[in-house]
């Protein structure tokens, strides 16, 4: 009788165990899908490095880049006015706020306006004036220059932050235009955005 109990017990034990191993391998694979989880439609938060990473694989994607305080971005309410562009357009955007970088991430944000600056031509540049650009074959490239515009979008943040948000019809209009410049860009450059 106690032999018959020690072998169940140990039957027990080892069938607790191979579920408990089943049960673990469940839960990366879950995790594992959550990390390679395609960003929602509209605008969606990255890191610097995380862009820089993306760009260097070849990705191609739209990204929003402004030098704001964070106060300023909450008054303005820039990234909501975003957003709603871009779930209007059933559209996906990343943004980054190189206000709020460490010195280091700074020293790749100069890397990375000399890259941007040999291969641009343009007077608009996404790192020192802020706004929608479009990264592919490894290049950030301002959609601004293929049409000979400029927006000065950190300024704009700036004398918006006194009386203004950019879900007001001027400022809105802004950037409803700004994507479809680069809606625009892509479509006529046969880019192929990855997500």
């Amino acid at each position: 009788m106690l032999r018959k109990r020690t072998v169940l017990t140990l039957i027990l034990i080892a069938v607790l165990l191979v579920l408990s191993a089943c049960g673990g391998s469940d839960s990366a694979a879950e995790d594992s899908d959550e990390e390679t989880e395609s960003p929602k439609t509209g605008l969606n938060e990255i890191t610097l490095d995380d862009m820089i990473t993306k760009k260097d694989n070849n990705e191609a994607f739209y990204v929003l880049i402004y030098d704001a305080k964070t106060e300023y971005v909450k008054n303005t309410k820039l990234l909501e006015a975003y957003d709603k562009a871009l779930k209007d357009k059933d559209m996906t955007a990343f943004h980054v706020n190189l206000n709020t970088l460490d010195d280091e991430q700074k020293q790749k944000v100069d890397s990375l306006i000399e890259e941007y600056e040999s291969h641009s031509g343009s007077s608009h540049s996404p790192f020192e004036d802020g706004g929608f650009a479009v990264v592919y074959d490894g290049q950030i490239n301002s959609a601004f220059e293929y049409v000979g515009k400029a927006w000065l979008l950190n300024t704009t943040i700036d004398e918006a932050n006194e009386d203004s948000t950019f879900l007001d019809d001027d400022l809105y209009s802004d950037v409803k235009e700004g994507i479809q410049i680069n809606v625009d860009y892509v479509k006529n450059e046969g880019i192929n955005l990855t997500y």
